[in-house]
């Protein structure tokens, strides 16, 4: 009987070096790291693409740099590339379902189809900018380094909105949540 728990060889042995996470223990490891959600967006009205992203993270604060990773596989991928302007918006905790459906949750809407359920602005870089996010971050594209099946983007942020006061969206063991303080 097992707990779930998995046992690597140690460290500076041959079965080390050789010894590959199965990709299905790594995502049940990482399904208990809350991250807050985003939806990124990229385009112009009538013809923009966007995803669901928790891979977001701050780089440097002077100058202002973001960097979200995202798979290639995703048709915002190639869009944001092409455009060279994006933006990162910080869901609040009411967002639930826009998550979900920015994360294909509907697979019949897709692209512009997706940015019928919410009231959406333009950022000074053209990017779309969601307007009651917690927070929104208009960027530029800085520079981009591709892994396996991802590409980390990094921006330069042009502008920032945010919304004071703002529950955040949170994605837990494959839940979307509020997140609530605690006294």
């Amino acid at each position: 009987m097992t707990d779930g728990t998995i046992t690597l060889p140690a460290a500076g042995t041959a079965d080390a070096e050789a010894h590959v996470v199965p990709p299905a223990a790594f995502r049940a490891g990482l399904r208990r790291l809350a991250g807050g959600v985003t939806i990124v967006a990229t385009g112009d009205r009538g013809d923009r693409a966007g995803l669901t992203a928790t891979a977001v993270m701050s780089l440097t604060a002077e100058p202002p740099r973001v960097a979200v990773a995202i798979n290639r596989s995703a048709q915002a991928h190639d869009r944001i590339l092409a455009e060279r302007r994006f933006s990162i918006n910080l869901l609040a905790a009411d967002h639930g379902p826009l998550a979900r459906l920015f994360a294909g949750g509907d697979p019949a809407r897709a692209g512009e189809a997706r940015f019928e359920d919410a009231l959406w602005t333009t950022g000074i870089t053209g990017a779309p900018l969601l307007a009651p996010a917690a927070a929104s971050l208009d960027c530029r594209l800085a520079d981009t380094v591709t892994f396996e099946s991802h590409t980390l983007i990094i921006g330069r942020v042009a502008e920032v909105r945010a919304r004071d006061a703002a529950t955040a969206l949170v994605y837990h063991d494959g839940c979307f949540a509020g997140l609530a303080p605690i006294d």
